[in-house]
C-alpha cells in the first residue's frame, strides 16, 4: 500500500501518541518511581474557569487510573480568576493545576513549573501539538503548560443574508471580502448606515475582538509586534522598508469612514454580537467559543463560521488563537504528579476528545485536528490551528485596551494613524519595561 506524505505524518503522530502513552501509563511516572512500587497517597488540587462537568468524567478516569491519587476542581468566577490565583499563590495556599491562558506565559511565567524531559520530550511536545502552542507555552524550550484546545478567529455570516445577495460562498481573501460589502451593506433614505455589511473598523466599544482582529491583521501584513529580545514593541515600525502594522491599522479604519466606498460600520452602533443576532449586521469575526451565545440571542438565526480571509495571493495562512492550557504552579508539593494529570487531561486522545465533546470546543491534538477537519461546525476551527500564530503580551487585558483606543483616537480623528500607531506602541513597551 503506497500511502502519500501527509498520510505518513498522520500515522507517524499516531504512532507516537501511543508510544507516549504507553511509556508514560505503563512506565517509570512520575518522576523516577517505578509503577511496581506502591505510590503515595496524594492530593492535587485543581483551578479553573470551565464548569466542573467538563472535566469531571476526564478526573474520574485518572483517579481510576492512579488509584493513589485524589484530584479537586474548583470553579472560580473568570471575571476574578487571575487575581484570585496571584492572591492564592501569593499566600502559599494555591492550587497545584490550574487552567492558564496562552496570553499569559510573559505575565506569569514565575509562577509556574516547567514538565520534566523524563515525562514529556520536546520532541514529542512538537508533533503533539501545532507550532502555536511551542510559541505560547514553550518559546524558550521548557514546557510549561499544555492546551485543553486551540480556538481562532473565523468569519461568521448570515446565510440568508448571503442568499438573498446573491452570494453563493463566503470572501476567500480580504479583496474578496472588502467587495462584498457594498453588496451587503444597506443604508436608510436619508443616506445613513442601517445595516451593516460587517463588524469591522470600529473600536472594543462597539466590535467584540475588534483588537484580536487589528492583531491578526497587523501578524497577516507581517509586522513585528515586539523585538526578539522582548524589551520593547515595534508594531508600528519599519519591516523592510515597508510599515506593515501602520497598512493594517489604516486597512482596518476605512471600513469605519463614512467617505469610503467600503464604509460598513461606526461606533454609533450596538455592540456586534448583538447586531449579527438580530439579522443586522451580515458578517462578524469571532471565536468558536462564541457560537453559543449568538444561538442564545437567536435560536432561529442561520449563521456558518468560514476560515479566516487571508491577504490576497499570501503563500500561507495567518490565524489568531485564544485558548486555554493546563500549567503546574510552584505551590504545588507534587509537581511530577500534577503534570502526570495534565498529561492523561490533554495528551491522551480519548480524554482529549471527550473534554472537546462536553465543552463543544475545537481540538489541539493533531491527530484530533485531523479527526475533526470535517466536522460542520468545528471544522473550520480546527484546521485554522495549524496556522494559528501569536505574539507575547506582558498583560492582554491592558494591550486590548491599548489596541482599542488606538482605533478610536483614528476614527473619531483624533490623531492620524501613524500618531495613533506610534503612541500604542510606546505604551506597550512602558507596560512591558514596567513588568521586567
Amino acid at each position: 500500500m503506497n500511502l502519500t506524505r501527509p498520510q505518513l505524518i498522520i500515522l507517524g503522530s499516531a504512532l507516537l501518541v501511543v508510544l507516549f502513552f504507553v511509556g508514560v501509563f505503563t512506565g517509570i511516572l512520575p518522576g523516577t518511581r517505578s509503577l511496581r512500587e506502591k505510590p503515595p497517597e496524594i492530593s492535587l488540587t485543581v483551578w479553573g474557569v470551565d464548569p466542573q462537568e467538563f472535566f469531571q468524567e476526564n478526573l474520574t478516569g485518572y483517579e481510576t487510573l492512579r488509584p493513589n491519587a485524589r484530584v479537586d476542581y474548583e470553579e472560580i468566577n473568570p471575571a476574578t480568576y487571575e487575581n484570585d490565583l496571584i492572591n492564592a499563590l501569593a499566600a502559599g495556599k494555591g492550587p497545584d493545576v490550574i487552567m492558564f491562558r496562552n496570553s499569559w506565559l510573559p505575565k506569569h511565567h514565575n509562577k509556574l513549573i516547567a514538565v520534566q524531559e523524563l515525562q514529556l520530550k520536546l520532541k514529542t511536545f512538537q508533533e503533539l501539538f501545532p507550532a502555536v502552542v511551542e510559541q505560547d507555552f514553550a518559546p524558550d524550550g521548557k514546557i510549561r503548560a499544555l492546551p485543553l484546545y486551540i480556538d481562532t478567529l473565523a468569519l461568521f455570516y448570515n446565510q440568508n443574508t448571503f442568499d438573498k445577495a446573491g452570494i453563493a460562498v463566503p470572501p476567500k481573501d480580504w479583496l474578496d471580502f472588502q467587495n462584498l460589502i457594498p453588496k451587503l451593506r444597506q443604508k436608510d433614505s436619508a443616506g445613513r448606515l442601517a445595516k451593516p455589511a460587517a463588524a469591522i473598523g470600529g473600536s472594543g466599544k462597539t466590535i467584540d475582538k475588534a483588537e484580536d482582529l487589528l492583531m491578526l491583521l497587523m501578524l497577516q501584513a507581517g509586522a513585528k509586534m515586539t523585538d526578539a529580545e522582548f524589551t520593547q514593541a515595534t508594531f508600528a515600525g519599519n519591516v523592510g522598508g515597508f510599515l506593515p502594522g501602520l497598512d493594517a491599522l489604516n486597512f482596518y479604519a476605512k471600513f469605519s469612514d463614512p467617505k469610503d466606498i467600503y464604509y460598513t460600520w461606526n461606533d454609533d452602533l450596538e455592540n456586534s454580537l448583538d447586531n449579527f443576532a438580530k439579522g443586522d449586521t451580515a458578517m462578524i469575526f469571532n471565536y468558536a467559543s462564541n457560537r453559543p451565545a449568538i444561538k442564545n440571542k437567536n435560536p432561529f438565526l442561520s449563521f456558518k463560521a468560514a476560515e479566516m480571509p487571508q491577504p490576497a495571493n499570501s503563500e500561507k495562512a495567518v490565524n489568531y488563537p485564544d485558548y486555554w492550557g493546563l500549567a503546574v504552579t510552584n505551590n504545588s508539593q507534587n509537581p511530577d504528579w500534577a503534570w502526570d494529570l495534565i498529561l492523561y487531561l490533554t495528551a491522551n486522545e480519548p480524554a482529549a476528545e471527550n473534554y472537546l465533546k462536553i465543552s463543544n470546543r475545537p481540538p489541539a491534538l493533531r491527530t484530533l485536528i485531523q479527526k475533526y477537519a470535517d466536522h460542520p461546525e468545528l471544522g473550520v476551527f480546527a484546521k485554522q490551528a495549524l496556522s494559528a500564530r501569536s505574539w507575547p503580551q506582558i498583560d492582554k487585558e491592558q494591550i486590548r485596551t491599548i489596541f482599542s483606543d488606538m482605533i478610536s483616537a483614528v476614527i473619531s480623528g483624533q490623531l492620524d494613524s501613524p500618531a495613533a500607531a506610534g503612541q500604542a506602541e510606546r505604551e506597550v513597551t512602558n507596560l512591558m519595561r514596567a513588568r521586567r
